[in-house]
């Protein structure tokens, strides 16, 4: 590349114009030399990737061994490659014996597979062509021999855009379409850096949060909102200014109050009206344009008199079978109320295993979407038949998780809007048949399994139609039931920054089904929003250095650890302690 796109900025941006004024004065920058210099690091972009995609020609490259393993090759002796991160192993496919996932490979036709031949012989971040870095020399950005330009940690790649005015003459975004930089004939911008002039500037990059429904908790708690969790994007760079407020009691009882960040608010929601609002909007750039969501606030008392008792089913999957129950049974117990749970499945106590059943009753099952109960999917469940019920709750754990309480054989009188594959999801056939006493609250947590499951365009109307039969079959069987929906937090890692545009897809379609319902007796609950997306989530065990610092990926990236766990309990504690207090 030797000195052409250095010598073509050097041109474009002189120290001295034609009439000798030093760099100090006024400069004049001509546009000319400025499209140049652009063309150059355009031309020079295009000779490099050129060169790359000639070098690898035939290779298949992938992140993860399954993922390798998959593809079958073209051609005996085709290398492959397994860039990581993926520290797991293998049985090789060829010759046999536990080898490292991540590494070199070759294809062999017989037996078909694919060998692995030895470690990375190159890095994984591709060469560095050039690099922008600070007096101390630390790395900010680099442009890569693979044509991307990157952040330093590389969380983020980055490409050079196509320009939205006539006078930006360079633009460099991420996939999602934000902007970075911006070279104008007037300014270089950038995020928190306006510009003399108004182009639009990112405009169209999606700020709105994903947030709705009910803030609770108990009277004088801390409560969170983590603003890069309620995103459409996941990003690590402050793009977006939230704001939380609640306005001043007419009668002056109250003053106005209001926190202000662009990730972690810490507010007490005891300061706050019944009525709060969230507002986003990007980081400078766009000043006048704000989103915002009006939610509700409700904060139970600690230790009360009286209203300090109330049923509770609990419904979900692995993340509620894993002690979630029992931390919540502590908290309210803690803070002056008595829950008690019915159900048929134990789950697991604190501090337990997934297996454990000393934990309170409830219907939280291992790997179950939305389909397992309704029986819209029926690969994973099975049916108790009616009169086996004694049966079923003499079953151990392990063997009542596929087991489905809840369906009944359909009948002609069944409304064909919630038969699925010849079955009823019952809530008054569940709760006669075993006996039990009627909920005050019944809480969903479910929608994970649906996006390891599904993909678009079948996720979201899943979701949507789980939701409509289990809600309106709770209320058909007994009206006057409060449902609380709620998801948990989602992990900041690789994996589901991957997935997120489907967790986004779940979100909204949790928000606005109970924002269509309208209904005083469903509520949506957004402990994603109050729950941290970056501890309470396991470590693989890794290297621990000479200082005692612990280095290490996610052993676990879906379910949450004790820290988020108590968290969500604590969350989802305080709505029961408001179904008792009957002000949720």
């Amino acid at each position: 590349m030797a000195n052409e796109i250095s010598d073509a900025f050097s041109t474009a941006f002189r120290d001295y114009n034609t009439d000798g004024v030093p760099s100090s004065g006024v400069a004049e920058v001509a546009k000319a030399e400025v499209r140049r210099a652009g063309m150059v690091v355009q031309e020079k972009v295009d000779e490099l990737s050129a060169s790359v995609e000639a070098a690898a020609a035939g290779l298949v490259q992938k992140g993860t061994w399954t993922a390798l393993a998959a593809i079958s090759g073209t051609r005996n002796g085709q290398p492959g490659r397994v860039t990581g991160p993926d520290s797991g192993t293998h049985t090789d496919p060829v010759v046999g014996g536990t080898v490292g996932n991540q590494g070199e490979y070759t294809w062999s036709v017989s037996p078909a597979g694919w060998q692995r031949v030895g470690d990375l012989l190159v890095a994984k971040v591709p060469p560095i062509a050039a690099s922008f870095h600070d007096e101390r020399g630390f790395i900010g950005m680099r442009l890569a021999t693979n044509g991307t330009l990157e952040q330093n940690p590389p969380e983020r790649s980055y490409e050079l855009r196509d320009t939205k005015s006539a006078a930006e003459f360079l633009s460099v975004s991420d996939k999602r379409g934000f902007k970075l930089l911006s070279l104008t004939e007037f300014a270089l911008r950038a995020p928190g850096v306006s510009g003399s002039e108004d182009d639009a500037f990112n405009d169209g990059f999606d700020a709105s949060p994903l947030i709705g429904g009910h803030l609770v908790a108990f009277d004088g708690a801390e409560t969170h909102l983590y603003a890069r969790n309620i995103l459409p994007a996941r990003s690590d760079i402050s793009r977006v200014r939230t704001t939380f407020y609640s306005e001043a009691a007419t009668d002056g009882s109250r003053a106005s109050y209001s926190r202000l960040g662009d990730d972690e608010l810490v507010i007490e929601l005891g300061r706050c009206g019944s009525t709060a609002y969230l507002q986003t909007r990007l980081d400078e750039i766009n000043p006048d344009t704000r989103h915002e969501a009006t939610l509700n606030v409700v904060t139970p008392p600690v230790a009360p008199g009286s209203l300090n008792t109330a049923t509770v089913l609990m419904i979900g999957d692995s993340i509620t079978n894993r002690q979630m129950a029992a931390r919540m049974n502590a908290v309210a117990t803690a803070k002056g109320y008595t829950l008690t749970y019915i159900g048929t499945l134990n789950g697991a106590g604190i501090g337990q295993s997934a297996g454990d059943a000393t934990g309170p009753l409830g219907e939280a099952r291992e790997g179950w979407e939305f389909g397992d109960f309704t029986y819209a999917v029926t690969d994973r469940v099975s049916i108790i038949a009616p009169g086996s019920e004694a049966t079923y709750l003499a079953d151990s754990k392990t063997a009542k998780q596929t087991q489905n309480p809840f369906l009944r054989a359909a009948t002609g009188g069944d409304d064909p809007a919630v038969v699925r594959n010849g079955y009823v999801f019952d809530f008054d056939f569940y709760l006669d048949r075993f006996t039990l006493v009627d909920p005050d609250v019944v809480y969903i947590g479910l929608g994970t399994n649906d996006i390891r499951d599904l993909n678009s365009p079948d996720l979201g109307p899943a979701i949507t139609d789980g939701l409509t039969i289990m809600c309106g079959q709770i209320q058909a069987a007994r009206p006057g039931t409060k449902i609380v929906v709620w998801f948990p937090p989602v992990s900041r890692s690789s994996d589901r920054d991957t997935l997120w545009t489907e967790y986004v897809e779940v979100l909204s379609r949790l928000i606005k089904f109970v924002r269509d319902q309208a209904d005083v007796d469903i509520r949506i609950v957004p402990v994603w929003a109050m729950t941290s997306q970056e501890v309470g989530f396991s470590l693989a065990t890794g290297t621990t250095s000479d200082l005692g610092i612990q280095t290490a990926g996610l052993s676990d990236t879906v379910h949450i650890s004790a820290f988020n766990m108590s968290a969500v309990a604590e969350i989802l504690a305080a709505t029961a302690a408001a179904v008792a207090q009957g002000t949720l």
